[in-house]
């Protein structure tokens, strides 16, 4: 059975349109299930925990990356299939996941080709994709390690893969990396040198991040969280439809 959470823009004009011909697709595939739309007051977790009662074992995330990233800190500590049908901006997660927008997410949910994958922890929130910071961010690892990084490097840590970045998300580990911005080893090394060869890279399954009071943490490029933080992996902890398309 199924549950959709829908992402309070949606409700705007430009997406009812799109929105209709969605549904009636859904209506064809035999998909159709119960719609509950979020705002600023309603918890998706507990839309869920009422699907859950009425027998839902499929959430679909009907919006954009940030959507997903509600649903899937809801779902983490239930044993739930998660889909996504991305609309709108700012879809790079599904993307990655091989989900196409509109119909084609309609067609890739009745495929049901579901993958266990890794999910992350920092703190209490889940992630998908990825953490960012700033050289004011060190990696440490129990009492004995700690990394820092220089002046302007980056500091970023994935668990799913990106075009640019390597990661397996189903092999139990987060991959960590520190490298020079762009720009500044550009100017170090000169143009026509490959950016590859200032990273640093190391795969972890527990870490804690900490630095300077009010140093800041991009979670999925969606949340800013402050150190000191615990991240962790949590293997083959989520269930989530993909495409034939993803990057793993």
């Amino acid at each position: 059975m199924y549950q959709y959470i829908y992402d309070a823009f949606l409700s705007e004009e430009k997406y009812l349109r799109p929105m209709t011909i969605i549904e009636n697709r859904l209506a064809d595939l035999g998909l159709q299930g119960r719609v509950n739309r979020l705002n600023l007051f309603k918890d998706p977790r507990e839309l869920i925990l009422e699907g859950i009662k009425r027998g839902v074992d499929t959430v679909v995330a009907v919006g954009n990356d940030e959507t997903l990233s509600r649903v899937v800190n809801a779902v983490g500590d239930f044993n739930l299939t998660i889909g996504m049908i991305p609309i709108g901006p700012k879809n790079e997660i599904t993307k990655t996941l091989g989900v196409e927008e509109g119909l084609l997410a309609c067609d890739c949910l009745s495929s049901r080709l579901i993958r266990k994958i890794d999910l992350g922890k920092i703190n209490d929130i889940y992630f998908l994709a990825h953490l960012k910071a700033g050289s004011e961010v060190s990696l440490r690892y129990g009492k004995e390690y700690q990394v820092k990084s220089l002046t302007n490097n980056l500091v970023e840590i994935y668990n799913l893969p990106t075009r640019e970045e390597q990661a397996d998300p189903e092999d139990g580990y987060l991959e960590a990396r520190i490298r020079p911005s762009e720009r500044n080893f550009l100017k170090k090394i000169g143009k026509g040198s490959s950016l590859q060869d200032g990273k640093s890279h190391f795969s972890i399954r527990k870490i804690f991040l900490e630095g300077n009071e009010g140093s800041k943490i991009l979670v999925d490029g969606l949340k800013l969280i402050s150190t000191p933080a615990e991240v962790q992996i949590l293997p083959r902890q989520l269930k989530i439809i993909v495409g034939k398309n993803r990057l793993f």
